[in-house]
């Protein structure tokens, strides 16, 4: 298999750089910052964190580390020869991937493996018996407040944006994102002002990805349990 473009891994994750992808599919480099707006930081169906991470280079450079299956879904709108070979080239990859991680190559991992799964399915069922109880016991409070007051896991604003979510109110991770950003909480870059980072609002999640002269910074911006309890009560408002 011919390699067409880098490929690198943040926890865990294949990824590649948004600024490669798009000089492989032949794009007009004077458009690139048109290109990512619409097709990454304001694309309702691509989710920071999870689909793409913004890698930090320079206060007027920016890249995006992709996701396989999201670089392919971007190849795919390129209705082009070069975004057709490129998708052909990302589905190769997901392939050896899944070839390369998901088989066991001795008896003793293929017990593992089975030993790994069933514990993962009887931990998911007493953390859904023990979240069931609580929200039973709680019922007449606030139930989004009560289960993070104390908490000191820091969550992405994805799931902060899931956990706020009820029958009665309903609202996306993008959305968060553009309400944290006009009310001055998070700046153009979705990074928090440092104020409120000394507030316990936030905190600033560093990594560094590959090594020498390609070694990237990316930062990914967390809500504490103390700022999902405050923005609750203010987006809900």
């Amino acid at each position: 298999m011919d390699k067409l473009i880098r490929i690198a891994e943040i926890d865990g994750k294949s990824v590649v750089s948004a600024r490669e992808l798009y000089k492989l599919l032949g794009y007009d480099t004077s458009n690139w910052k048109k290109w990512y707006v619409k097709n990454i930081t304001s694309n309702d169906y691509a989710i920071e964190n999870e689909d793409y991470t913004e890698l930090v280079l320079s206060t007027r450079t920016r890249d995006f580390a992709l996701t396989i299956d999201f670089s392919k879904k971007l190849s795919m709108l390129a209705r082009t020869e070069k975004g057709d070979k490129v998708r052909s080239y990302f589905i190769s990859v997901e392939k050896k991937l899944k070839e390369v991680f998901s088989l066991p190559t001795t008896f003793s991992e293929a017990l593992r493996q089975l030993a790994d799964t069933t514990e993962e399915k009887e931990k998911a069922l007493i953390q859904l018996h023990e979240k069931t109880k609580t929200i039973e016991e709680n019922a007449s409070k606030v139930v989004f407040a009560d289960s993070v007051v104390g908490s000191s896991n820091s969550i992405l604003i994805r799931q902060f944006a899931k956990d706020l979510c009820d029958d009665n109110f309903k609202i996306g991770q993008n959305r968060v994102f553009e309400w944290l950003r006009e009310n001055k909480y998070l700046q153009a870059n979705n990074e928090p002002y440092q104020n409120y980072i000394q507030m316990g609002l936030f905190e600033v999640i560093t990594r560094s990805i590959g090594s020498g002269e390609e070694t990237f910074t990316s930062r990914t911006t967390k809500v504490t349990g103390k700022g999902a309890v405050y923005f609750a009560k203010k987006i809900k408002s």
